[in-house]
């Protein structure tokens, strides 16, 4: 979905973790101040004239913008594992990973489900029950989710670490057992 933003300087557009903002400047420069000045978590930034002093500056919203939120929507996929649990799942949680599973295809129990549809019905559900203020907070779960997906897309990413067992034969596996069965 695409999110528009006015504001006295320019506009800004935000569609998943990705936006642009048109403005007024003198120059290159200032069209690039003036759209950190609007909104300052930016990475990729692009600069395109389009003439008599505007421009139009194309971006990526940072990794680490809210990540807090970035870690609510993995624990939330981590949550509702199963199609029971989704449905007894917070709206905005719900929301988050059907649009995973819109982008992804995974988890495989929503397949069953018109995903567009679900996904419109659970953005009104979150509005209705106040678990998001309105509909321009979206914009921040829009970019989390999309940041999520570019950051556990990423090669050599893992957001877990697996260790492997230690065999049973180390020294400190079996000092730790002597002290415990000493007590």
């Amino acid at each position: 979905m695409i999110y528009k933003l006015n504001f006295n300087e320019g506009v800004v557009e935000f569609s998943q973790n990705n936006g642009r903002a048109f403005l007024e400047a003198a120059g290159p420069k200032e069209a690039f101040s003036a759209a950190r000045g609007l909104f300052e978590h930016t990475r990729e930034e692009r600069i395109k004239s389009l003439g008599s002093g505007q421009y139009l500056v194309t971006f990526k919203v940072s990794l680490d913008y809210r990540l807090p939120l970035v870690r609510s929507i993995e624990k939330a996929l981590k949550l509702l594992r199963s199609p029971e649990l989704y449905q007894d799942g917070r709206y905005i949680d719900r929301y988050a990973v059907a649009t995973v599973y819109m982008e992804t295809g995974h988890p495989d129990y929503l397949s069953d489900l018109d995903i567009k549809s679900e996904i419109s019905t659970l953005r009104k559900a979150a509005v209705v029950a106040r678990e998001v203020n309105n509909v321009v907070a979206f914009i921040d779960y829009d970019i989390a989710i999309y940041n999520y997906l570019e950051l556990n897309s990423k090669e050599g990413y893992h957001s877990r670490v697996v260790r492997k067992p230690k065999s049973a034969g180390s020294s400190t596996s079996t000092n730790r057992r002597a002290t415990v069965r000493s007590k």
